[in-house]
């Protein structure tokens, strides 16, 4: 069974965990987008117990959690576009891909001296990295509320889903993947940019064909609840419905309810499989599309 902790500031909560982390021993922090498993980014040791624990392919990369911008240039080059994007939503749900800069990031961590590099808008995680003043590696941790990992808990992430994924490269700026900022936010910012959309590149996180997939068969672009089927709705509610991602069709509720109405779904024992309703492919709509399509694979 886990240890769960109710997050707060205090010292002594936060010595401990310093004190585990700076051992390389794991934990579950939560962030604004899902909850993460935290190990030192620094040392290859606490990297490899959580490419053990998630049966992760040591080809797929993590994601380097700074406290700041300050930090993030003392380990990664952050400059040009890069730099603009970071001080537009950092602290916040965008991941940049950035050159190492810094010896004390492990090599075998990055991909042909690049790394997966964002600043978590949680309050509670941001004074912990900046404690340890070192980067942390946090992929997500959806699948180790069965373990004896120690768990802080901060409540319903904002957000919901994996933060959104950019590389800029050879003047173009690829959306590697979805997520709650979208390509319209990104053009806002850099309307000058030659941006392609979503064109994966498999070695970083989240960009797996299969992902979060439940033990349950999920069926996309359901219009109606079906026998035996949990029916996850959107928008008005429909009889015989097991949850509604948002009635008043709001996509960011829905980014906020997807992974915990799909956990619910595939541990309730009357149904044999999971239904979602059609959801609008737009802004964050395309993130919430995006993770359905793997996970239903």
């Amino acid at each position: 069974m886990p240890n769960i902790v109710k997050s707060n500031l205090s010292k002594q909560l936060t010595h401990f965990l310093k004190s585990k982390l700076l051992k390389d021993e794991l934990v579950v922090l939560p962030t604004e987008t899902v909850y993460g498993l935290a190990g030192l980014g620094t040392n290859i040791k606490a990297a490899k117990k959580i490419f053990l624990l998630k049966k992760r392919p040591l080809k797929k990369k993590l994601i380097f959690h700074c406290s700041s911008l300050k930090m993030v240039d003392k380990f990664f080059n952050l400059d040009d576009e890069n730099l603009i994007l970071a001080k537009e939503f950092w602290p916040g749900p965008l991941t940049l891909v950035l050159q190492r800069k810094s010896l004390e990031i492990p090599k075998s961590l990055t991909l042909n001296n690049e790394c997966a590099v964002r600043v978590p808008n949680n309050k509670f995680t941001l004074n912990l990295i900046n404690k340890v003043g070192k980067p942390l590696v946090m992929p997500s941790a959806n699948k180790f509320i069965e373990t004896n990992l120690l768990i802080v808990d901060d409540g319903k992430c904002k957000v919901g889903i994996e933060s959104t994924l950019i590389k800029i490269s050879d003047n173009k700026l690829n959306i590697i993947r979805p997520g709650m900022i979208s390509l319209e936010n990104v053009k806002k910012i850099l309307p000058y940019m030659v941006i392609s959309k979503y064109n994966k590149n498999l070695s970083f996180p989240g960009t797996s064909k299969k992902h979060y997939s439940p033990k349950k068969k999920i069926f996309l672009n359901v219009k109606n609840a079906k026998k035996k089927s949990a029916y996850i709705n959107f928008g008005a509610n429909k009889k015989g419905q097991f949850k509604n991602l948002s009635k008043s069709r709001n996509l960011i509720e829905a980014a906020k309810n997807l992974y915990h109405f799909i956990f619910l779904a595939d541990n309730d024992n009357q149904y044999k499989n999971i239904s979602i309703a059609p959801i609008p492919y737009k802004k964050i709509g395309i993130a919430i599309n995006d993770r359905l399509l793997r996970a239903s694979k």
